[in-house]
């Protein structure tokens, strides 16, 4: 598979650029299977991880809950996940279950919405959360 994100040239006839060093990939599969999946779609912006982060921000809310309450950090960080869903969060049903999307493929505004619900459930519980610990 090949994945890349280029610059719309012309909708009619639909033009791509694609980026330097593709040409040659593409050209291969596409003389190889003569068919060959294009998939179009929005670029989106994904979550921020690492230091001072949306991933960093959320992980510690939820360690800080668990702590606080005494339960699991996965159980926690669940309970954040099915919350969110009612605010937009994006999910999926299997077998009639509710499967929230995976942290790791979030997009900013999706892990903002995961940030509200866990800031939420803070509040409800009667949790201080630090946003920084600059000490």
């Amino acid at each position: 598979m090949i994945e890349f994100q280029g610059r719309v040239l012309s909708t009619s006839p639909f033009s791509v650029d694609v980026p330097k060093g593709y040409g040659p990939a593409l050209q291969s599969l596409a003389l190889k299977h003569g068919v060959v999946t294009v998939r179009v779609s929005e670029v989106r912006k994904r979550r921020t991880t690492g230091e001072r982060s949306q991933s960093h921000h959320l992980n510690g809310h939820v360690q800080t809950i668990a702590m606080e309450t005494g339960n699991d950090f996965e159980a926690v960080k669940s309970v954040v996940k099915l919350r969110a869903i009612a605010m937009g969060y994006p999910f999926k049903t299997y077998r009639g279950i509710t499967v929230p999307k995976s942290e790791a493929d979030c997009t900013t505004k999706e892990c903002a919405l995961l940030i509200d619900a866990v800031h939420q459930l803070a509040a409800e519980e009667g949790i201080v959360l630090v946003e920084y610990d600059d000490d």
